[in-house]
């Protein structure tokens, strides 16, 4: 591959050789500060989005109380439920308690589902679901623990 060296501009008189322009390569900071005509970033946190904001203080985090999601809704149906159930089921059962309001997608219990095998996949003994047979699912010691929890979160909103 050949790199292009000169351009030719037409004028009235001729063509005229100009050198052609070559852009320097430079990091994501030097080109923003480039941008904003001042010195580049500092490297720590360069890449954040907060970079470039200095003087606005860092939001404060409230702690996390569950929320109204499908799993939390599924948590109070297995704890009421006297044997293991399947994700349809669940789904159902949250919707029929009004736990749970569906929203524009088709299939609520694959989502659901797949939300409670990555759960009890990734979170060991954190893990509020366990799989008791085939496509049937139960709640784990933790997710007990959490039931009383997520009422008042429900209740709440």
């Amino acid at each position: 591959m050949t790199t292009k060296k000169s351009s030719k501009k037409r004028t009235a008189g001729g063509t005229e050789k100009r050198p052609a322009k070559r852009k320097k390569i430079v990091s994501l900071a030097e080109y923003k500060a480039d941008a904003k005509g001042s010195a580049p970033a500092a490297d720590v946190g360069a890449g954040s989005k907060r970079a470039g904001k200095a003087g606005k203080p860092a939001k404060e985090r409230k702690p996390a109380a569950p929320r109204k999601s499908l799993a939390s809704a599924a948590v109070l149906v297995l704890a009421q439920a006297k044997e293991p159930m399947n994700a349809k089921a669940i789904v159902e059962a949250a919707v029929a308690a009004g736990w749970y309001e569906p929203g524009k997608g088709k299939t609520p219990h694959a989502t659901l589902y797949s939300s409670m095998l990555r759960e009890a996949r990734d979170d060991g003994e954190k893990a509020r679901f366990r799989k008791s047979k085939r496509g049937m699912w139960e709640l784990t010691d933790a997710g007990k623990a959490q039931v009383d929890a997520i009422k008042e979160a429900l209740a709440a909103k």
